[in-house]
């Protein structure tokens, strides 16, 4: 969901985002480009770049394709961050509500997530080095590098609308890889129980992990 002001295209050029949406912003060092989300906000000069920012996410992403962006956290507006190219910063929704304990338990995620972001170099897919993992899907590409079950049942909900029941909880917290393209449900589900080992079964538009 992005969110504007009427006055965007003589104003100020601010939007505010829930969800995630991919920025091919003009430069303008009048009118900088500035993002709000639940948890950070990003202010842009001219760059292209991806947020990631859901409510029922764990965490809220910033990744830099080219050009710079600065992003200040709203719990602690004093820390700004400037990415440089080809980086991302990863901030723990739950840390800052203080509610980690609570999602560990829940959706398979470390305890120890820190309040602090991380800043991390973007990952690319294997036999795509010029397609990185975090913009893949305006490709029409899911992917997922080294992600616990639990936050990759997220992406997998939102992409084939659907909803995942895990009747297992240790699932939750499998790392695994994966890339899908045109392949369906069945079969993408298929591809990881055989990295992965674990069981399921669809019922209609929910998917049982066993």
């Amino acid at each position: 969901k992005l969110n504007y002001n009427k006055d965007f295209e003589k104003g100020s050029r601010e939007v505010y985002l829930t969800g995630e949406a991919f920025f091919n912003v003009v430069h303008d060092a009048d009118r900088p480009f500035l993002i709000h989300t639940s948890a950070i906000n990003i202010k842009v000069l001219g760059t292209q770049f991806n947020v990631k920012a859901y409510d029922e996410d764990v965490t809220t992403e910033t990744s830099l394709i080219r050009g710079s962006v600065e992003v200040e956290l709203k719990s602690d507006p004093a820390k700004k961050y400037l990415l440089k190219p080809n980086q991302k910063l990863v901030l723990s929704n739950e840390a800052i509500q203080g509610q980690v304990k609570k999602v560990a338990e829940g959706r398979g995620l470390p305890a120890n997530l820190e309040e602090d972001p991380e800043i991390k170099e973007l990952a690319y897919l294997k036999d795509d080095n010029k397609t990185n993992i975090e913009s893949s899907w305006t490709r029409n590409i899911l992917s997922f590098e080294d992600e616990v079950f639990g936050q990759v049942a997220r992406k997998m909900e939102r992409w084939y609308d659907v909803n995942f029941e895990f009747k297992n909880k240790r699932w939750t917290r499998e790392y695994m890889s994966g890339s899908f393209e045109s392949e369906s449900l069945e079969q993408a589900m298929q591809a990881l129980k055989f990295s992965t080992g674990f069981n399921f079964k669809i019922e209609g538009k929910k998917v049982i992990i066993l």
